[in-house]
């Protein structure tokens, strides 16, 4: 140990204070090495000593890098070049699609949380409702409901001996074979338009292949005129049979003539040939008579076997009793009403299969009610007219002309609002008119009530269709 200093000790200890009346001469600095630790002894201090750190050690090496270049001479500075970062380390991960043929760097179950949602559709074929188109949709079940009414008033008027069963099958014969005559006109001229339509077409394609036919019509004219010829005679032959599809000559002098091909790759489209629906394709009577003379062959039967079936249906449900047949014939004629077909289009020829079956099921229960053998034929002749024919004539109708169908219908309420009152009271023309104009007040109320009200519903209605439904196939019928 060294020897201790007494000077340093005590200069540092003592202090000079001058009188207070005395200034305050200037101070003086201290000695900047009087306090440095580096003076003493290693073995008494020791200065404390910072980790390593690889961070400080670089900025103190590029501190000093920096120093020194400074100090160099100009001519000795290097110019670097600035580094140029690979575009791979800033490129942003491909965007992932719902595409299974496209190769990805995802699985085939990968799904993107980020936009699993962005497809999601709600109600995506809404259609708001309208007020009056609800209300001229309703007529159709009017109609229907109408019917029926009309049927049960004269199965009541038969039953109770108050209308006779010859005047109601007279009736409805007379209005059937009316009905059935306008039908037949309707018929006749969607078959002339639609013939119309086919000789445009085949005039248009004709005229195609006439001028798009060039040099090689030119050689071939002999051949063209001929295939034209053909496919004219073809056409026009066709025409009044309303045949949808082509003949197998004209069909392939049209695929020759055009040369077209199948997509598929086949030589040439497939022939079809036209099969009359009726009769004997050599026939000297024309198709249209054909099918009126088989609807006559057919009137003719159920006439028939309904004269002969008449009295084992009379006696049918002897033994049951009225209370049974009555809640029965009313359930089937709920089911009739209920499973009618509203929608159908003029196409459908016939209704529903188990709304007809359940009507004409309920008729054929409620026959075997009634006393006579004339009773009983003349009602189940009249549900058949009311329950299998009249259904095609409104669809027609409403598809020809709208104003033809609210006047039916108008008629089929007052109709039907007049039997029951009458039914119900048991009067005559007065009870009726009174029936008609309650029947008309409460249907015009019904229909624009339910319409305001199914407006109302549709609030509620929430249809999602979203990435998780499965797709939707677009089904060609046939090739354009």
């Amino acid at each position: 140990m060294p020897p201790y200093d007494v000077s340093s000790s005590t200069s540092t200890s003592v202090t000079y204070s001058p009188p207070l009346s005395q200034p305050l001469p200037h101070h003086r600095l201290a000695d900047p090495s009087r306090l440095d630790p580096s003076r003493l002894d290693p073995s008494i201090y020791s200065p404390p000593r910072r980790p390593r750190d690889s961070s400080t050690s670089l900025n103190a090496l590029r501190l000093q890098d920096a120093t020194n270049s400074s100090l160099r001479p100009p001519s000795a500075h290097r110019t670097r070049k600035p580094r140029i970062r690979s575009s791979s380390r800033r490129r942003k991960p491909p965007v992932w699609r719902k595409l299974l043929w496209v190769k990805q760097s995802y699985p085939d179950n990968y799904t993107d949380a980020a936009t699993f949602l962005d497809h999601l559709q709600r109600n995506p074929r809404l259609q708001p409702y309208e007020f009056w188109q609800l209300v001229g949709e309703a007529t159709v079940i009017v109609q229907h409901v109408a019917a029926v009414a009309v049927f049960a008033c004269c199965f009541v008027g038969i039953y109770a001996e108050r209308a006779s069963p010859v005047a109601v099958v007279g009736a409805g014969s007379v209005g059937t074979v009316v009905g059935w005559v306008i039908w037949d006109g309707w018929v006749g001229k969607e078959e002339e338009a639609a013939a119309a339509a086919a000789l445009r077409e085949a005039a248009t394609k004709k005229s195609v292949v006439v001028d798009g036919g060039g040099g090689d019509a030119a050689e071939d004219g002999s051949s063209t005129s001929s295939g034209n010829g053909e496919l004219a005679g073809n056409v026009a032959d066709a025409a009044p049979r309303q045949s949808l599809s082509h003949s197998a000559s004209a069909t392939s002098v049209n695929s020759l003539a055009n040369g077209t091909s199948h997509p598929t790759g086949a030589p040439s489209f497939p022939a079809y040939s036209y099969h009359p629906p009726y009769g004997d394709p050599v026939s000297s009577i024309s198709p249209r008579n054909q099918q009126r003379l088989a609807t006559a062959k057919s009137a003719v039967l159920i006439y028939c076997a309904l004269l002969g079936l008449s009295p084992i249906l009379k006696s049918l449900t002897k033994s049951t009793t009225s209370d049974s047949i009555w809640a029965m014939s009313c359930w089937l004629m709920c089911i009739n009403v209920f499973f009618f077909d509203y929608g159908g289009s003029v196409g459908a020829k016939f209704p529903a299969s188990l709304s007809t079956n359940a009507a004409l099921m309920a008729s054929t229960v409620l026959a075997s009610r009634l006393d006579s053998t004339t009773s009983v034929f003349s009602l189940l002749l009249f549900s058949i007219e009311v329950f299998g024919l009249f259904p095609v004539f409104r669809r027609h109708l409403r598809h020809v002309s709208w104003q033809g169908h609210v006047t039916l219908t108008i008629l089929l309420v007052m109709a039907a609002s007049g039997g029951v009152g009458v039914t119900i009271s048991g009067g005559g023309w007065t009870a009726a008119v009174v029936g008609m104009v309650l029947g008309s007040i409460l249907t015009g109320l019904s229909m624009g009530i339910c319409s305001w009200w199914l407006i109302g519903l549709q609030k509620y209605k929430n249809e999602i269709y979203g990435p998780w439904d499965p797709a939707r196939p677009v089904i060609r019928r046939r090739w354009d």
